[in-house]
């Protein structure tokens, strides 16, 4: 407590950059001093503490690319957390409206930390840790201003890196690349905030640990490793999709056919697999993100539904398939499971998706124009068919069921909406629910939720006219200052800024009582 109170009364300075004023505040961790900014919320003028770009791992470069991430060493001098870390090696998306070049680096183990008001050591407030989405192939932390939920929630929220695509994913059935890297680089990350959360004035013993679409399928998985307990107490998953869309095993075969691809454009050999993962870290970082960009791997003919990055059965954080291992209500992954408080969600048409990942190749092959809506036939052979080759066995049958109640006798938009309902039924909604459905079945406690309200700055822009619903990602601009890959200028009208006043008090009072309270 004493040594709290000093930090706090003692480590507060200030400095001056270019005749403007820069409030700077100081917090001595167990991983050293630490130095953030003094921010004031616009929308509402509660100060914020915002320490930003604080390493929580060593760079993952050269030898250590492809290897589970080292933690930080306790760094002697005051650490300079005023400024975002670089995000993690992805695809640029450059045709998106509003997006802008990310500050990209291997070197990207980094989190934020936002500290509503003064930091009262007296105090200690519930902590939300946000992992972001982009198919665990795109996306970065401060791309997610904590501040709103913060200031308005009255709790500490924390953002975080991970390592994604190739970087993050690689691997072979085989102990030379054992993958799951950016699931470890996430579980590093929450051990290093329940080690040095209670500095900020955050409590250890009530953390909640909330993220979208891949951030939510994260979620999922973190919220099945044994070994996190202790680590968090409760777990929000929003649009986490975790076994369709998001497969956890990715098969032998499947990550032999990836290595056999990865051989041939980099002239490594597979002879030995030792030999090869060392000839990948090699790779430049630029070769490696080109060779993996499903636009130029995805054939024309099928929408792009195969993923490359994704979780596998490594032996250490998973010795199986998670749905085999809950389905043993006494393995203890189902016990953790059940510990933890669950809520589970997504919004009203996940199918935006189809949409939004729909590449102009594919729309040429079969001659048709997104913007006016889907042909039955391309639902048929171009959707649901390399859906079911996917994720359902190739089963005949079901292509031809799913095909009969999908498509629709009116015209290409109508034909498009029922397609996108299919596109997000599959993907999303139902995972979610089988998700809650195995969490409530074993005794937990569990929420569900639905997001019905559509986005004033949707993800790609405006959704085709055909399109009804709130789309994959529309609550994010209500969480947060804006969504995700778009225009920082979005803004909330009178009743959408209520909206997000209610959202946020949802999901905070969950966090701080693990109940829900109406406002």
């Amino acid at each position: 407590m004493s040594l709290i109170l000093f930090v706090i009364c003692s480590l507060v300075t200030v400095v001056f950059s270019n005749n403007n004023q820069i409030n700077t505040v100081i917090v001595e961790t167990p991983s050293g001093l630490i130095k953030g900014i003094q921010n004031t919320f616009p929308e509402n003028e509660v100060q914020v503490n915002e320490f930003r770009g604080i390493r929580y791992g060593k760079a993952p470069i050269g030898p250590l690319r492809f290897r589970k991430p080292t933690p930080v060493e306790k760094w002697a001098d005051t650490f300079d957390a005023t400024k975002f870390g670089a995000a993690c090696p992805q695809l640029e998306l450059d045709f998106l409206p509003g997006y802008k070049k990310l500050d990209m680096s291997e070197d990207c183990l980094f989190l934020n930390v936002y500290v509503p008001k003064v930091l009262n050591p007296y105090k200690k407030l519930s902590v939300m840790v946000w992992i972001h989405g982009g198919g665990l192939s795109m996306g970065h932390a401060h791309e997610y201003d904590g501040g709103r939920i913060a200031t308005q929630g009255d709790v500490i929220v924390v953002t975080i890196n991970y390592r994604l695509g190739i970087f993050g994913f690689f691997a072979l059935d085989h102990p030379a690349a054992k993958g799951n890297y950016g699931v470890w680089d996430q579980k590093l990350a929450l051990q290093w905030i329940h080690d040095n959360i209670a500095a900020f004035g955050g409590d250890p013993g009530s953390v909640t640990i909330f993220g979208e679409s891949a951030g939510g399928w994260s979620v999922n998985v973190q919220a099945m490793i044994p070994s996190n307990k202790g680590l968090f107490q409760r777990a929000i998953s929003q649009s986490g999709a975790f076994d369709f869309g998001r497969t956890f095993t990715l098969k032998p075969k499947m990550l032999r056919k990836y290595a056999e691809d990865y051989a041939n454009k980099t002239g490594c050999s597979l002879d030995d697999l030792y030999k090869f993962t060392h000839c990948l870290r090699e790779v430049s970082v630029d070769e490696l993100i080109d060779m993996t960009n499903p636009m130029k791997t995805n054939p024309v003919d099928r929408i792009p539904l195969e993923t490359t990055s994704s979780g596998v059965v490594d032996g250490e954080l998973f010795t199986d398939n998670p749905f085999r291992l809950l389905s043993d209500k006494t393995s203890d992954v189902a016990t953790f499971f059940k510990s933890i408080d669950y809520m589970a969600g997504a919004t009203s048409n996940e199918g935006s998706l189809l949409y939004m990942i729909a590449p102009p190749s594919f729309q040429e092959h079969f001659g048709f124009n997104m913007t006016e809506g889907i042909p039955s036939k391309v639902a048929c052979v171009g959707i649901i068919a390399p859906f079911v080759e996917l994720y359902l066995n190739n089963n005949p049958a079901l292509k031809t069921q799913l095909c009969d109640f999908y498509t629709v006798d009116g015209s290409v938009a109508e034909q498009g909406l029922r397609v996108s309902e299919l596109f997000g039924d599959l993907l999303i909604t139902y995972p979610v629910v089988r998700m809650l459905e195995y969490h409530s079945s074993l005794g937990g406690e569990t929420w569900q939720y639905r997001f019905s309200k559509t986005s004033p700055s949707p993800i790609g822009g405006p959704p085709p006219s055909w399109f009804k619903g709130s789309g994959h990602a529309d609550e994010l601009i209500f969480m947060f200052s804006s969504n995700p890959f778009t225009s920082p200028d979005a803004s909330l009208s009178e009743d959408e800024k209520e909206l997000s006043k209610h959202m946020i008090n949802y999901w905070t009072s969950f966090a701080k009582s693990r109940q829900v309270y109406y406002l």
